[in-house]
C-alpha cells in the first residue's frame, strides 16, 4: 500500500504534548499530513475530479454574480450584458472566467471519465461510483 512505512513521529514539546493529550489536534494534524501512507500508483491524472469540482465552484460563483446583474427581457438582455461588461467591477472578467471555465470544465470531465475508464474504476467493487458518475454527467449535460 505504502512506499514506506513511516513510524508515528513523537511530539516533544512538553506544551505541545499537554495540549495534544487533552486536545489531540497535532495528532490529527500528523496522521493526516505526514503518517498517512501513499498509494504506489498516485499520479497526476488523479487530480481531474478535484479540478473538475474547483472549476464547478468557479462556475457556480461567478454565475451567481452573473445573475444577480444580468436582465432576462427582450429588450433589455443585450444592454444588461454590456452594462456588465463596463459598468460593474471586474465584470468582464466575471464574465469571461464563466465562458471560458464552461469549457474548461467540459474539458477537465472528460479526461477526468477517460482516466477511470483507462484505469478501469469502472469495474468491482466501484460499480454504483460509476453508475452515480454517469448520471451526474447526463445531469450535467442537460443543465
Amino acid at each position: 500500500m505504502a512506499d514506506h512505512d513511516t513510524p508515528h513521529t513523537p511530539i516533544t514539546n512538553p506544551l505541545a504534548k499537554w495540549v495534544d493529550d487533552r486536545l489531540p489536534v497535532f495528532s490529527m494534524m500528523n496522521h493526516a499530513t505526514v503518517d498517512y501512507p501513499t498509494p504506489r500508483n498516485l499520479n497526476y491524472w488523479w487530480n481531474f475530479g478535484s479540478l473538475a469540482g474547483v472549476c464547478l465552484v468557479m462556475m457556480i460563483a461567478t454565475g451567481l454574480v452573473l445573475a444577480m446583474n444580468y436582465t432576462p427581457h427582450v429588450d433589455m438582455a443585450f444592454a444588461s450584458v454590456e452594462r456588465i461588461m463596463r459598468d460593474v467591477n471586474f465584470g468582464w472578467v466575471i464574465r469571461f472566467v464563466h465562458m471560458n471555465g464552461a469549457s474548461f470544465f467540459f474539458i477537465v470531465v472528460y479526461i477526468h471519465i477517460f482516466r477511470g475508464m483507462y484505469y478501469g474504476s469502472y469495474k468491482s467493487p466501484r460499480e454504483l461510483l460509476w453508475i452515480l458518475g454517469v448520471l451526474i454527467l447526463l445531469l450535467m449535460m442537460a443543465t
